[in-house]
């Protein structure tokens, strides 16, 4: 199965992309990320799960009308990678009982990273940051 690169392509250690905040666009997130993840090294299971969650979460809670937008940042730092997700919506403490799905959201990504933090961004919306180990 070809993973959307061609085999004479050189793995860039940061990449960026920008998805619309809707659900058909979790899956798309999810394998260019693990596509991606696999050429620098990292487990690409577990990132494509991780990434799948947190864009998840941004479309659950991305406003209906304007649901704006999902970037995913992905970097190789000395040791790791490290995958951002970051949505540009309103932040809200709980829609629908989603408060409770989060939490346990989180529980699991802290099981598959060796690093997680979840903040408020200044100009609205939040960021999941998470680190995961690479193989040299």
């Amino acid at each position: 199965m070809s993973d959307g690169y061609s085999s004479d392509v050189v793995p860039t250690p940061l990449r960026c992309w920008r998805f619309p905040a809707t659900p058909q666009y979790v899956a798309h997130a999810r394998y260019v990320v693990a596509a991606h993840a696999r050429w620098l090294g990292a487990d690409p299971a577990a990132v494509a799960l991780a990434v799948s969650e947190a864009f998840t979460s941004a479309v659950i809670h991305a406003p209906e009308a304007a649901p704006g937008d999902v970037e995913v940042t992905v970097a190789r730092r000395s040791g790791e990678l490290e995958i951002c997700v970051c949505d540009d919506g309103p932040v809200t403490e709980q829609v629908n009982g989603a408060a409770a799905a989060d939490e346990l959201a989180l529980k699991m990504l802290r099981q598959i990273t060796t690093r997680l933090e979840r903040t408020r961004r200044a100009q609205g919306g939040t960021e999941v940051r998470m680190s995961f180990p690479v193989s040299s």
